[in-house]
């Protein structure tokens, strides 16, 4: 029975796509130039692998304005699967379901990944209507609870750096003034907890609260997500005193970590 050559071309291929994944999955976001830096290849065949791999759904472009590449959902989706993710207690489980109980609503976890934040679990909310997002989802930071949830226990470098780039406009009512962004990150970290009503999704509304270990360490942040209309028919500071207490529970008891 005959082997293919370790060496020949199919394998050799492989064996460069996936450097480059494992480099882009670190690097990221990050340009053709500095990611053909770093792997020491080609510009041009750091190019043509990029462009493989955003065909077959591994790679995206990070942003509309050419600000470099990241890896996809898919991969992200795989990575998950691999180590058996997210790492989370079965009181963790138990704390996150009983959030969407009290409510019917989506409960999402996320976790940061600069300058969005990534949905790594969900527990689907049980009204007819409901929101969903997929495993993998970035969202933005100024424009989602989740997001100026982290923001309000991160360093105030991490805001500044966040507002150094130009705010996308997600609906009509997205925020892009940087003060009132501000305004909204520092209220978040008065209440402990953060609001987005429809600025990132029109129509969808979410309470979010940050998960921030012992020693300080930001591990994320658990959301509470609903049509809008709904948001407006519940005391949102008693909301977002629950999730603020779930948040505290998985950072003192349940969060393995990720």
């Amino acid at each position: 029975m005959s082997r293919a050559p370790t060496g020949s071309g199919g394998v050799q291929a492989v064996r460069s796509a996936l450097r480059l994944l494992e480099e882009l999955a670190l690097a990221q976001p990050v340009g053709v130039s500095d990611l053909a830096r770093r792997l020491e290849m080609p510009k041009t065949s750091v190019h043509r692998i990029l462009a493989t791999l955003r065909e077959s759904g591994w790679a995206e472009p990070h942003d509309r304005a050419g600000g470099g590449w990241r890896v996809s959902r898919r991969a992200f989706r795989v990575g998950l699967a691999g180590v058996g993710a997210p790492p989370l207690t079965e009181r963790a489980r138990v704390l996150l379901t009983e959030l969407r109980d009290a409510y019917g609503e989506t409960v999402h976890l996320t976790v940061p990944d600069f300058p969005t934040v990534l949905v790594v679990t969900r527990v689907d909310g049980t009204n007819s209507l409901r929101t969903f997002l997929e495993l993998g989802t970035r969202a933005p930071m100024a424009s989602s609870a989740a997001g100026r949830a982290v923001l309000s226990v991160s360093s105030p470098d991490l805001l500044e750096a966040l507002l150094a780039r130009p705010i996308e406009r997600h609906t009509e009512v997205t925020l892009q003034d940087d003060e009132e962004v501000r305004r909204l990150v520092a209220q978040a970290r008065e209440d402990g907890w953060a609001v987005n009503r429809g600025e990132w999704r029109s129509g969808i509304a979410a309470v979010a609260a940050p998960v921030v270990a012992a020693e300080g360490a930001v591990l994320g942040a658990v959301s509470l997500s609903m049509p809008a209309a709904r948001l407006e028919e519940l005391d949102i500071a008693a909301v977002g005193a629950r999730v603020a207490t779930v948040c505290r529970q998985l950072a003192a008891e349940s969060w393995a970590g990720l």
